[in-house]
């Protein structure tokens, strides 16, 4: 029986980084994972109104990590969270075998599920990339799956075939990280019959209810002191229409931090990148958001220093992350529950 289903989320989605100690991001730090700093931050964001976590996705650093760190991080996440809130831990790994390895190592930890992207190395064929879930589905059946469908970082469409056989081929994906659009999203719905839990971006949520409606109840962020997310998507599940757009207007008024879309990449104050973001951000991605993280102080003491090797991250990047934390933060007050810690 599945330890977590599309039934069982609604709400907050959150991404964090991987905390990691001081001095412990190069190749030669084994056990870099900052535990304490874990449970900390994890505490933290339940308190902040977190429904759900996702865990080691590219956030999270998951290919900076072994898989003994990766463990380490789960079972402090799991004992921290004790079954308050549903956790998805991150398996993506180079094939089949690896990502079923994980899976079980992650079942074994407490984990409700797996985050899990397209193997990373040659591109799967469609047939290919529906088999993968379907050997995953037969091989740890008590685990729900949230699959990653980012285009950028897996080369793949998520189509609406892709969706069809993964409605039909493997009944353990529960979710989905909305990271390929949603130009065929009602698609998307009617093909899964419904057992899928498609989870939009952010504010995304709006325009989705618009291709389908009523289907949607959960968005995801990477972002630290989540509350004014999580009072966006509990205006929009009262179905509180107005509250959401005004929300969703007091996040937009800050303007847009460096993102792979290029629309919030020409927002007012970033002007700069609004050339680079597609090309760059793939290369940037954990760094935004640790740099993010840190000058937030949100969680005091921050998430730590990068890993390698995700390591480079222009002073340019640097200084528009950190001007976009301080004004998260100084929005965030209308929205605040706990203070930071």
């Amino acid at each position: 029986m599945l330890r977590v289903t599309a039934r069982d989320l609604k709400g907050f989605v959150s991404m964090p980084p991987t905390p990691c100690k001081e001095g412990a991001g190069g190749w030669d730090s084994p056990h870099s994972v900052d535990l304490p700093k874990t449970e900390k931050m994890i505490s933290l964001l339940i308190e902040s109104g977190t429904s759900v976590f996702a865990l080691c996705g590219t956030t999270g650093e998951n290919a900076a990590l072994l898989v003994e760190e990766k463990v380490e991080y789960v079972d402090t996440v799991v004992r921290t969270a004790a079954k308050r809130v549903p956790i998805f831990a991150g398996a993506t790994g180079l094939g089949t075998k690896e990502t079923i390895r994980q899976m079980r190592m992650m079942q074994d930890l407490g984990a409700e599920g797996c985050f899990v992207g397209l193997p990373l190395w040659q591109t799967p064929t469609l047939p290919m990339s529906i088999q993968y879930y379907a050997d995953l589905s037969q091989a740890v059946p008590d685990m729900g799956i949230m699959v990653y469908s980012n285009q950028m970082f897996f080369k793949s469409d998520f189509t609406v075939d892709f969706w069809e056989g993964i409605g039909r081929r493997a009944p353990t994906v529960v979710t989905d990280k909305i990271t390929h659009g949603i130009g065929h999203i009602a698609d998307d719905v009617r093909v899964t019959n419904g057992r899928v839990n498609f989870v939009p971006g952010s504010t995304g949520i709006l325009e989705a209810d618009k291709r389908a409606p009523g289907k949607f109840n959960t968005s995801w962020n990477t972002t630290y002191a989540p509350e004014p997310l999580v009072a966006f998507i509990d205006a929009f599940n009262r179905g509180d229409r107005k509250r959401a757009e005004e929300i969703a207007a007091d996040i937009r008024s800050i303007g847009g931090a460096p993102r792979a879309n290029p629309a919030p990449a020409r927002a007012e104050g970033y002007p700069e990148f609004s050339s680079r973001m597609l090309s760059d951000f793939a290369a940037h991605n954990a760094q935004v958001h640790k740099v993010e993280w840190n000058a937030s102080g949100y969680l005091l003491g921050g998430v730590g220093p990068f890993r390698a090797p995700y390591t480079d991250f222009p002073e340019d990047w640097a200084k528009a992350m950190v001007e976009h934390a301080h004004r998260w933060m100084e929005m965030r007050k209308k929205y605040v529950k706990v203070a930071t810690r």
